[in-house]
């Protein structure tokens, strides 16, 4: 059952929610919505022009479901946002003009790219990505090019879910996830020392969770603070909760569908594909964002 932060919820009004896999399926309306290809047609010539006109209406719909299910859900599905079929450099002018409503975009590597297409590199789409969050506020992705053969789906958990949970049955192990934690990230975009607790919550009770679990384990091997036995248990639970069945929900995109997660809410990894050498191989545009609104 989705369990509310700070108020119960209904079915009409919704605050931060933790979620399981079975609660996303059965409430679709929470978290996604489509548009029709009319207003796709509207969205797309105002981004083309740069001005918002015609599609002031489409603007206040998506403003207003992406903030509402950000802020509740912790991440918002927009199927059917763009043609995936236009050139790759308007599909970026189009989308980041649509993102100017929600904040700042940010580089996201060293090399200072406000964009990346992900895409397969030498079979790695074959691993499973594991749960993380990134080092921004929101990870936006633009499916171009699903995987033919099926596979490379988003993975999504809950962050209040997974608290919830080991509060309840470890929390011994809750206290130490919310102490402090390094995470160097040497050579990458942004902040290159990270030192937070793994789990917080706020004022109002909203949890919030910042976790790398390759760059929290190899810090002490870069000169950080070595991980002592508790800390070791403490990340060992953390994985067992974040990979039971019931916790990741796996989202299976179409082509020019939109994903915006809040990362200090949402966990989020990826399944593993096989995908096809060629025009037809697996693409996801990648955009970070810093923002003030949620």
């Amino acid at each position: 059952m989705m369990k509310g932060a700070i108020h119960d919820m209904s079915d009409d009004t919704v605050t931060e929610i933790g979620w399981s896999s079975t609660d996303l399926a059965s409430r679709r309306a929470l978290w996604s919505m489509s548009l029709s290809d009319g207003d796709k047609k509207l969205l797309w010539a105002d981004a083309q022009a740069g001005r918002w006109h015609r599609a002031d209406r489409v603007r206040e719909m998506l403003r207003t479901f992406v903030l509402g299910s950000t802020r509740s859900a912790g991440f918002a599905h927009v199927g059917n946002l763009m043609d995936p079929a236009a050139p790759e450099d308007d599909i970026v002018a189009g989308l980041s003009f649509v993102l100017r409503e929600f904040g700042e975009i940010v580089v996201q590597n060293a090399q200072g790219d406000l964009t990346q297409v992900l895409r397969d590199r030498d079979g790695d789409g074959a691993t499973e990505l594991g749960f993380h969050c990134d080092t921004c506020d929101l990870l936006v992705l633009l499916c171009l090019q699903p995987a033919v053969r099926g596979g490379g789906d988003t993975k999504l958990a809950s962050a209040r879910n997974v608290h919830d949970i080991i509060e309840r049955e470890r929390p011994d192990v809750l206290t130490t996830l919310r102490e402090e934690w390094t995470f160097d990230r040497t050579g990458r975009a942004g902040e290159q020392i990270v030192v937070a607790p793994i789990f917080s919550t706020g004022q109002d009770g909203t949890v919030s969770c910042y976790y790398q679990p390759r760059t929290v384990r190899t810090s002490p091997e870069k000169g950080g603070p070595p991980l002592s036995a508790r800390q070791w248990e403490a990340l060992g639970v953390l994985d067992e909760v974040l990979y039971r069945p019931e916790i990741a929900f796996g989202l299976s995109m179409a082509a020019g569908d939109l994903l915006i997660i809040r990362n200090s809410r949402v966990l989020h990894g990826r399944s593993p594909y096989v995908d096809e050498p060629g025009p037809g191989s697996r693409r996801m545009l990648r955009v970070w964002m810093n923002t003030e609104v949620l």
